[in-house]
């Protein structure tokens, strides 16, 4: 005999379906399909009821059907240069996590490629074979030639990073030299004297930017010159003994650091140094990323946003999917500083 919401014992036995579901939540199959792809205007009860029957019978929207009915294959393909696998690169697995959640909401799956040689082979390939929807990329050049290569096959996308002009504006970032310059005025503020900004030297926009936010902070305050220095390393092995000489040479009483990774290099000078971090020299990260809190003391870091990026990356990329090229400018987020005790609470005066 059938359940009151029409659910027999012999539904378990077989492969639930859609109408299954329309029959045990008494909607329409159109509704259910609404509530899965989050389309259409649904009441809260029904989509109450439809979700509900979701859980009670195990349903799993099929992935080929419905890419046989929209001719779309629901993935997503993510270009992860290599550098983001190291263990190290917290805030890109960060990222990469949010980005599958994300695409996850909207039925959708992450497909990650990593390339040793020229990333453009497997996008053509990818892209060929029809195998994703639209590409997310991520640690653009600032003529980045897998841009270049979508706009010119008209391949839906989107970018963790800017874009150069005479492209789509398909991408989401934040003020990175805005944030350096807020944390100059803060440290200043706190009454320390003698900064130092500690980055990379890797040309890439985003170190360029938080090295001119650093200065154009000081300026801002009318503190001539790089008060204490301007140190830029590269990613690399000999980046702890620079670091170790600059600070046991300048001095500096608070270290504005280009990224979280440079902060721990900072971090273990500083003890080298007998230098106590938070009290004898500030510290300053930029990410945000989990490993800032696990660090003694815990580090303050000028924090990225990863949830909302890839909430607004996989919007921007599905918004093409859907209605076509995206006219729209890119998208400035904003950050915050998530306080640590690697600089004072309080002023000195």
């Amino acid at each position: 005999m059938a359940s009151p919401t029409g659910w027999t014992p012999d539904t378990a036995q077989r492969n639930v379906t859609i109408e299954d579901v329309a029959r045990v939540a008494g909607v329409g199959r159109q509704t259910v399909s609404n509530v899965l792809n989050g389309s259409g205007r649904v009441g809260a009860a029904a989509r109450a009821r439809v979700l509900e029957a979701v859980t009670q019978l195990g349903y799993h929207p099929h992935h080929g059907a419905q890419s046989l009915r929209s001719r779309r294959t629901m993935q997503l393909g993510y270009l992860m240069p290599q550098a983001q696998l190291l263990p190290q690169n917290l805030i890109m697995m960060q990222f990469l996590q949010a980005l599958v959640i994300e695409a996850s909401r909207r039925q959708y799956r992450v497909v990650v490629i990593t390339a040793g040689g020229d990333p453009r082979d497997e996008m053509r390939r990818l892209i060929s074979s029809r195998s994703v929807d639209a590409f997310v990329l991520s640690e653009l050049d600032y003529d980045d030639p897998r841009v270049a290569l979508l706009h010119e096959l008209g391949i839906p996308f989107a970018c963790f990073g800017r874009i150069r002009t005479g492209l789509p504006q398909n991408w989401v970032d934040i003020d990175n030299a805005g944030a350096e310059a807020q944390v100059v005025r803060l440290l200043l503020d706190l009454g320390r004297t003698r900064l130092s900004f500690i980055g990379y030297a890797t040309g890439r926009y985003w170190d360029n930017e938080r090295e001119a936010g650093f200065r154009a902070g000081l300026a801002s305050r009318e503190v001539p010159g790089d008060s204490a220095g301007v140190l830029l390393v590269g990613d690399d092995l000999s980046a702890r003994d620079k670091i170790f000489s600059f600070i046991a040479s300048a001095r500096p009483d608070a270290v504005v650091a280009g990224s979280d990774k440079i902060a721990v290099i900072v971090y273990g000078v500083a003890a080298d140094l007998n230098l106590r971090v938070g009290r004898d020299i500030a510290v300053v990260g930029f990410d945000g990323s989990i490993g800032a809190d696990l660090m003694a003391p815990a580090l303050t870091s000028v924090v990225m946003p990863v949830e909302d990026i890839a909430r607004r990356i996989v919007i921007r990329a599905l918004r093409q999917v859907e209605a076509g090229p995206d006219t729209e400018p890119g998208e400035i987020l904003p950050f915050w500083l998530r306080r640590g005790d690697s600089i004072p609470l309080y002023s000195r005066t």
